[in-house]
């Protein structure tokens, strides 16, 4: 089974775009995953999941939340290997359904055959949120 996205391995499907998911799609040297829009709530939800191949990445991967309310906060964490490396937490919006996102993508390298994991949780209330993640940057074998 191929881990470089083609052909249907874990990391991608053929080398195009089909749709919003946890794992990381494979586009000639580029990468890219998009969550799409998520509905988390105090419970962790996984925006991303997924183990690179046979490169190590540079990328950056920039959160997104569509609709929280004044009060309300979002806390994102990355994990690498298992281990947690970065956490922002969003602060909600003068008023409700603006998208807002962090103004500066999070630069990250990640080394071959390691597991990366995205979460988003509500830290603030138990009410749903919507939120996301996308991901972008290159691979180099």
């Amino acid at each position: 089974m191929a881990l470089d996205g083609g052909g249907g391995g874990p990391v991608g499907t053929s080398n195009s775009f089909t749709g919003t998911a946890e794992t990381l799609e494979l586009l000639g040297t580029h990468i890219y995953g998009y969550s799409g829009t998520a509905e988390v709530t105090n419970s962790a939800v996984d925006l991303l999941n997924f183990t690179t191949g046979n490169y190590y990445t540079v990328c950056t991967i920039q959160p997104y939340y569509d609709d929280l309310d004044q009060g309300d906060n979002v806390k994102f964490s990355i994990e690498v290997g298992g281990t947690q490396v970065y956490s922002i937490e969003l602060a909600g919006a003068t008023t409700a359904n603006v998208h807002r996102g962090d103004p500066n993508p999070i630069p990250i390298i990640i080394p071959s055959y390691t597991s990366i994991k995205v979460t988003g949780v509500n830290s603030t209330d138990s009410d749903t949120r919507n939120v996301g993640i996308v991901l972008i940057g290159r691979i180099y074998r």
